[in-house]
């Protein structure tokens, strides 16, 4: 059973955080062989740290939420905890300076 509100077809994310200066700095998009189930279990794991909310308001650090294709179908608000939990230990990417969302790499 899903902690999150997440769509079944949910395979990856991406992750997202606003600069003070309102620049936007985009990570590498990470696809989870397991899934939506992968994809929850990551999300619980940073929520120990901070905030998740899938849905919710984005203020500084947030994930889209990706189909398999890399298609955009969910968001999820994160805070500076949580980003730095999921970027540096539960999903390791490479940032990509003003990345835009959905771009593709």
């Amino acid at each position: 059973m899903s902690a999150f509100p997440i769509p079944p077809e949910a395979t990856g994310l991406c992750l997202y955080r606003l600069t003070r200066a309102d620049r936007l700095i985009g990570c590498e998009a990470v696809q989870f062989v397991g899934g939506r189930d992968a994809v929850d279990t990551v999300l619980r794991r940073a929520a120990i740290s901070g905030r998740v909310e899938v849905g919710g308001d984005i203020v500084d650090h947030f994930a889209d939420v990706l189909d398999r294709e890399g298609s955009i179908i969910g968001q999820v608000a994160l805070d500076r905890k949580s980003y730095a939990a999921l970027k540096t230990r539960w999903m390791r990417c490479r940032t990509i300076p003003d990345r835009l969302p959905g771009a593709r790499p």
